[in-house]
């Protein structure tokens, strides 16, 4: 009776252990993805403060000299989400990830008239920041790239004189 009582306890741990090695790695690799998809957010996140502070600076600037970088990533820097998105795409809520796309999609578009801009003829370091309509068109990018921050990284602080209620 002992050597029965001794194998069903036996199997009882064989099922046991069976069933619960599948769980623990399942819980296992979820903690994974999810840190793995906070830290992209708050790399990707870090991106876009150093963008928004760049566009903050260009809607102050009086000349060109901010554009004329030798490379448009110091300006509009886009490594941080082309080597985390494929994280992001499987952890991010779908209307943060669409904002995301978006985001950087427009972004994509602003470096190529960077690109275009500092490549006319005539233009120079002394040449005017063009209007004050685009210095407010980087402003309302700055605040739009920061809401979208916040909205990333869980909060996050903001300046005084950043618009608010931009959707």
């Amino acid at each position: 009776m002992a050597d029965i009582a001794t194998g069903l306890f036996s199997l009882g741990g064989v099922v046991l252990g069976a069933i619960l090695s599948p769980l623990t790695q399942l819980y296992l690799e979820r903690q994974r993805e999810k840190r793995a998809g906070h830290k992209a957010r708050l790399v990707v996140a870090g991106e876009l403060l150093h963008i928004q502070l760049n566009l903050r600076t260009a809607s102050k600037t009086k000349n060109r000299l901010i554009f004329y970088a030798e490379d448009i990533n110091s300006f509009l820097p886009n490594s941080a989400w082309l080597e985390n998105k494929s994280i992001l795409v499987a952890t991010a809520p779908a209307d943060l990830w669409d904002e995301l796309v978006m985001m950087y999609a427009i972004l994509g578009s602003e470096r190529a008239l960077l690109i275009s801009a500092s490549r006319l003829p005539g233009i120079n370091l002394a040449t005017p920041l063009v209007t004050a309509e685009e210095a407010e068109h980087f402003k309302l990018n700055a605040a739009k790239v920061g809401r979208l921050r916040r909205k990333l990284s869980g909060g996050g602080g903001s300046w005084p004189d950043e618009i608010t209620g931009l959707e």
